[in-house]
């Protein structure tokens, strides 16, 4: 199968591999919506303090308008808004919209089930169980392992069936508050993708980009957050079958692999 270009086919790409290890956010903060102040970390650096350095912190809720931006080989290749929500420990979701606020992707992470529909082709992409999921951070089906790299502290995620395997992830924090600033996902051993944290707004980045093997970047910001305010329940209320094709998550990952 040969690798499918086009600007949704990226965002659908960059947007997945981030949410699905939940870094995928980034901030510009509105005025008077302030994250605590971050103060240097002084204390003993283990594998399970990093752990809980990993994404949004101790931050409850994120409710945001989003707007997302595929560069590729340098040049512009498409941009999409939409609205993102966050709530601790184990949901996330977010809606990409195109011209005239057609709805072109809704993505769901809650508890053990990953959904991505693509109304236009009444399409829903399903895993449950997930590898790579909140819970299973939250609940620590991974093998970690860490060392010191330059300024940074450095988390390894393996699967802890294969001993002797490659890292499924790595994960960068700064030395002085701890913050999580890169991830680097890997298949088989090899980079599939690299995704870069700055311009922190406290806690949490205002900005991420995300880089691909193939010359694309996706740059993700969330305008005019809201932290730690209520959502309405059912919000993240799984995507339901009723007429809709269901198909398995891999299938959709299958039409971006490079390497096809």
């Amino acid at each position: 199968m040969r690798y499918q270009s086009g600007p949704l086919r990226y965002a659908l790409l960059g947007l997945s591999a981030c949410l699905v290890i939940f870094l995928g956010t980034s901030c510009a903060p509105k005025e008077l919506v302030r994250q605590s102040e971050v103060e240097p970390y002084t204390g003993e650096v283990t594998v399970e303090i990093l752990k809980n350095s990993i994404g949004f912190r101790d931050t409850k809720t994120i409710k945001a308008l989003t707007d997302v931006k595929i560069v590729r080989n340098g040049e512009p290749a498409g941009s999409f808004s939409g609205v993102f929500g966050y709530q601790a420990p184990g949901s996330l979701k977010t809606s990409l919209f195109g011209p005239f606020g057609i709805t072109l992707m809704e993505f769901l992470i809650a508890e053990d089930i990953f959904q991505v529909y693509l109304p236009s082709k009444n399409v829903l992409y399903e895993m449950r169980s997930t590898e790579i999921s909140f819970s299973s951070l939250i609940n620590g089906k991974f093998r970690y392992t860490m060392h010191e790299e330059g300024d940074f502290y450095v988390l390894l995620a393996y699967d802890p069936a294969e001993i002797a395997a490659a890292p499924l992830m790595k994960y960068f924090f700064d030395s002085t508050y701890l913050l999580n600033r890169r991830i680097i996902v890997y298949k088989e051993g090899e980079e599939v993708i690299t995704i870069d944290f700055d311009s922190f707004n406290r806690k949490v980045p205002e900005k991420t980009i995300l880089t691909f093997g193939n010359n694309t970047e996706m740059s993700v910001t969330l305008r005019e957050p809201e932290y730690d305010t209520d959502i309405p329940p059912g919000y993240f209320r799984k995507i339901e079958h009723t007429d809709k094709m269901v198909m398995p998550f891999q299938d959709l990952l299958k039409r971006f692999d490079p390497s096809r």
